[in-house]
């Protein structure tokens, strides 16, 4: 019986991690698929993949957690996200 406990419990703890790191990859658009993996992995390899400047700028900004990649966005709104998610 205990061991029937132990592996349930593994089951229930592992689940969730397995679901987790499969969602980068059942994203169909290549750059936001590269940003979620990068920003899971902390791999800066994966947004130098990203072919939107905006994006690749937000994603270096977020990893680098600096500002400067911040000011090279033309749109508002990811500039926005990009220096709300530095501060």
């Amino acid at each position: 019986m205990k061991t029937m406990t132990k592996i349930s419990l593994f089951v229930a703890v592992m689940f969730p991690l397995c679901v987790m790191a499969q969602t980068c990859d059942d994203i169909k658009d290549n750059d936001k698929a590269n940003y979620c993996r990068a920003t899971t992995t902390n791999e800066k390899s994966y947004c130098q993949k990203i072919g939107s400047n905006d994006t690749l700028n937000l994603c270096m900004g977020k990893l680098e957690n600096d500002i400067k990649y911040c000011r090279r966005i033309a749109t508002d709104k990811i500039k926005k996200r990009c220096e709300n998610s530095i501060r």
